[in-house]
């Protein structure tokens, strides 16, 4: 290994028949590492084009397989998903070849479950969650049989470091820290330069439970290691996610120098897709910092990018914000319209949280006009479709906090983001003067217990500016593959001890529930049990 590379070897040199294109792909793998993206396909296109002989051997196949990977990272990193797809199938292929020929004489088998961990990666920026978790199955199954070489100590890495992302989609959160202080410590076995990938992740957990400060802890620690690594790409993006939690926090100035350094750091790499992700969060910085015609200047493009790309997960966020932008200049049909487009994306990617949160970005946003508005009639039309998003979203976001183990990141969900938007539900409740409804959303919010005291609850923050999950790249001496690589399979095996949900309250035996009709109404919506079935007297 050299100082300058982490990556795979390989069991087996390749002989000096392929040394040539050995030399061309690794300059490709620096390359790519170094952010020059067309240097580095200009290189690996050489190196593949060395294997298109008719006496190709398992040496050769598997030189194929790497530079094939190689490519699909820069074709991914390019924005270009379908001909990242199309090479890392074909690397696949190359793969079987070789192992046809050779079995395990020249390490495919890691390349081959590096190549599936990328394609997972692709896939799940897709929104095709199910092929991602297939590509993942067997990417775990092919290191059942590993020894503890140094290249399958790496594949056990990668595949830790991007199941933690994976747990953190799926919103388990529990279990992806779990799974990212076990990758902290493969990393710290390893090369302590790999810890600035598990520092990231723990970061984004952070973040999701308002633990901003430490969020910032973690992303410094890892831009620390990412620049005394040289591995600017993956530097960058941690400036980028301090500069969202710096937007948290309120620093707005901060915020935007921070992300407009890294937004030009990927376009200096030639990483469009990136650099869109970046500029979406400069938007939102700017919409929070009440600069609306700078949001508008840089939303359009970035929006254009994801969806050339296909990439659904930031698509439906950036949507959202534009639905934001739309409502706050009271334009409520094309708020509406593009609101109802993101919620598609994340329903077609089960994202139940995220709906949730949508919903009451919605609702907000209506009672903001609400607010605004000066004839009566129209006022409470508005406060009656308010409520109408905001009870279900508030009961699901509340009900979320039943899939926490007893413990205080579930009272930090519980204080931070179930509590304020019931909140904005009994707000808009009462202004609507509907008693019944007031009494039992009460009652309702008293029988979950909390068994750790926290702080007074934060606003809700509908829009949350998500981190973005961090990048790794795998390389070798022998034939570099750089693929990244942080999305990966999850297990149903975590053991978290959880409360059974909460029973369902009848305040008046003498009358229908006015709260049972939202509760079954989110369940509807939302795809998961609020209450029990089991119906108790309040008193």
């Amino acid at each position: 290994m050299t100082d300058d590379v982490i990556g795979l070897y390989g069991k087996e040199s390749s002989g000096p028949r392929w040394a040539a294109m050995r030399e061309h792909n690794n300059a490709g793998a620096r390359l790519l590492a170094a952010g020059r993206v067309a240097e580095a396909v200009a290189e690996l296109e050489a190196a593949y084009r060395m294997t298109l002989v008719d006496d190709l051997d398992a040496a050769g196949y598997d030189s194929r397989a790497r530079a094939l990977a190689n490519l699909a990272t820069a074709a991914e990193l390019r924005g270009d998903t379908t001909e990242s797809l199309r090479l890392a199938e074909a690397a696949l292929t190359a793969c079987g070849n070789a192992e046809r020929e050779a079995g395990n004489r020249y390490g495919t088998v890691a390349t081959r479950t590096s190549i599936l961990i990328q394609r997972a990666q692709t896939h799940q920026l897709l929104g095709r969650y199910d092929d991602a978790l297939l590509d993942l199955d067997t990417a775990l199954e092919l290191t059942a049989n590993a020894d503890d070489s140094s290249d399958d100590q790496l594949v056990e890495y990668m595949l830790h470091n991007t199941r933690t992302v994976q747990l953190i989609r799926l919103e388990r959160l529990e279990e992806a820290e779990a799974a990212a202080r076990r990758t902290l410590a493969l990393a710290t076995a390893r090369d302590p330069r790999l810890a600035a990938h598990p520092y990231s992740n723990l970061a984004l957990i952070a973040q999701a439970h308002n633990e901003h400060d430490t969020a910032m802890t973690y992303l410094r620690l890892a831009e620390q290691i990412h620049t005394a690594a040289g591995d600017t790409a993956a530097a960058a993006l941690a400036v980028a996610n301090q500069g969202r939690v710096a937007s948290r926090l309120g620093d707005n100035d901060t915020a935007a120098r921070l992300l407009a350094t890294a937004e030009q750091a990927f376009l200096d790499g030639e990483q469009p897709l990136r650099a869109a992700e970046i500029r979406l969060s400069r938007a939102h910085a700017a919409f929070q910092n009440d600069d609306a015609d700078l949001a508008q200047s840089l939303l359009p493009q970035a929006i254009a990018t994801f969806r050339a790309a296909g990439h659904v997960v930031m698509l439906a966020e950036a949507l959202a914000l534009q639905g934001d932008m739309l409502a706050a200049q009271s334009d409520l049909y094309d708020a509406e319209n593009t609101y109802l487009e993101a919620r598609a994306l994340y329903e077609e990617t089960g994202a139940r949280y995220h709906l949730a949160r949508l919903d009451m970005r919605r609702a907000i946003a209506i009672s903001d006009m609400a607010e605004r508005a000066t004839d009566p009639a129209e006022q409470a039309h508005l406060v009656h479709m308010s409520l109408y998003l905001s009870l279900p979203s508030a009961l699901a976001t509340d009900a979320i906090r039943h899939t926490y183990a007893p413990g205080p990141a579930r009272e930090q969900w519980a204080a931070t983001v179930a509590i304020p938007a019931m909140a904005h539900a009994l707000h808009m409740a009462m202004a609507l003067q509907d008693g019944a409804l007031i009494s039992e959303l009460l009652e309702h919010m008293s029988g979950t217990m909390s068994l750790y005291a926290h702080a007074p609850a934060a606003a809700f923050t509908p829009d949350i500016d998500a981190l973005e999950p961090s990048m790794f790249s795998a390389a070798t001496e022998e034939l570099s593959f750089a693929a990244s690589a942080f999305v990966t399979g999850v297990s149903a095996d975590f053991p978290a001890p959880q409360f059974a949900l909460p029973p369902r309250m009848r305040v008046n035996p003498n009358r229908p529930s006015a709260l049972e009709p939202w509760i079954a109404a989110a369940e509807q919506w939302y795809g998961f049990a609020i209450r029990s079935d089991l119906v108790i007297d309040a008193w």
